[in-house]
């Protein structure tokens, strides 16, 4: 295609071009470059356009992506170091995890119903309390020994309470108990 045919083609369609570039811009000051970068482009690869029927729409495509690459090249750029971090070492912020903690905390209270007082006992002043066994053997008035065993076959009990008991009428799952279940039919 000729210089010539190209502005033949182009005079008709300009004023076109120009209300295409204003209305899809959303940058009225960038528009009139975009219009003049979209026509040398067209120039540039007039031999492209196929049929000079199709040059109103060949050449509002050239149009469209100018337009896209003005936006890139102008988008307002922010530095990572500005943005406030948005981590929240609250983890109550969490719904889901707030209401597992307390799920996890009334079956714990399910299974510590369930044990004698001494197994109870031991468990809340070594565990809850952080007492060490010496400590925890003295309020309960027992011997070092005997406070190793008793909060050992606490834990125990307290494991096998939680495992066969049941909350809200459903049998309780400890986490990883059908994996471990699973595991163990494999093995046998």
């Amino acid at each position: 295609m000729s210089g010539e045919t190209f502005e033949d083609l182009l005079a008709p369609n300009l004023k076109t071009i120009r209300k295409f570039v204003s209305a899809k811009s959303r940058m009225p000051e960038h528009a009139e470059d975009i219009v003049q970068q979209t026509v040398l482009r067209a120039f540039v690869h007039r031999n492209q356009l196929r049929a000079d029927t199709k040059f109103l729409g060949w050449i509002s495509s050239i149009a469209m992506n100018e337009i896209r690459g003005v936006a890139r090249r102008t988008r307002p750029e922010v530095s990572i170091d500005a943005i406030p971090a948005l981590v929240s070492s609250d983890q109550s912020a969490y719904p889901l995890r707030a209401y597992e903690r307390l799920e996890r905390r009334e079956w714990l209270f399910y299974g510590l119903a369930k044990l004698k007082d001494r197994d109870r006992a031991a468990i809340e002043l070594i565990d809850f309390e952080e007492m060490n066994l010496r400590e925890a053997a003295k309020v309960l008035s027992i011997s070092l020994e005997a406070m190793k065993s008793t909060h050992f076959r606490a834990r125990r009990r307290l494991h096998n309470a939680l495992r066969t008991g049941s909350l809200c009428g459903k049998r309780a799952e400890l986490p990883g108990r059908k994996e471990s279940r699973q595991h163990n039919r494999r093995i046998a």
